[in-house]
């Protein structure tokens, strides 16, 4: 009986402290975005996880998928994918520095047409900031500001046509019982200002 008491104490000690420790350092996030016209549909998503090294400053990685259907007279689909590693420093409660590399698969259509397709690799890095306002209890509101500076205008291969990103969301802190309420998780939509070159 003591050997049962003593191992239910030893875990509940480690889950609490695994609890506290995970908790508040590793977080999901993410989001995705919608847009649709009568002549072209574009879905993505881009959920993220992250580490929070410091209280000022996380890093963390994602993945990226974009789908993009063009309608009449075309009546094609592009399909998007890659993944990015990213580093968020708080200079005060509410603003925040960002920087972001992402590496991006794009399809698109060759010179001859609509009728072929090929995929090539771009590389974007972006650096800016934003602003976080807490909303109440675990809900947040951010905007970031963000510029590819490795965006190159005269490269007609590239998937988007302006080296701005603009990103607005809505942040929930939430746990999942599953886990023992180890995990932090937090999801957000966001809307990125950059469309594909191609369409």
């Amino acid at each position: 009986m003591k050997i049962w008491i003593t191992s239910f104490l030893l875990l509940t000690s480690v889950l609490a402290l695994a609890q506290n420790t995970l908790s508040d350092r590793i977080y999901f996030g993410g989001g995705g975005g919608l847009n649709a016209s009568s002549n072209q549909t574009n879905i993505s998503v881009f959920p993220q996880v992250g580490y929070k090294v410091t209280n000022n400053y996380s890093a963390g990685v994602g993945i990226i998928y974009q789908y993009v259907r063009l309608g009449s007279p075309i009546n094609k689909s592009l399909s998007n994918y890659g993944w990015s590693v990213f580093n968020r420093f708080n200079i005060t409660r509410r603003f925040f520095a960002y920087g972001e590399f992402e590496r991006l698969s794009f399809e698109f259509f060759t010179a001859g047409g609509f009728e072929q397709k090929d995929r090539a690799g771009y590389n974007s890095l972006l650096f800016g900031g934003g602003y976080t306002e807490q909303l109440g209890g675990r809900a947040s509101f951010s905007m970031m500001a963000l510029y590819n500076v490795l965006y190159d205008a005269n490269d007609e291969t590239q998937p988007y046509n302006s080296p701005w990103v603009i990103r607005a969301g809505f942040g929930l802190g939430l746990f999942y019982e599953l886990v023992c309420d180890i995990l932090q998780c937090q999801f957000s939509i966001k809307w990125n200002s950059m469309f594909s070159k191609r369409l």
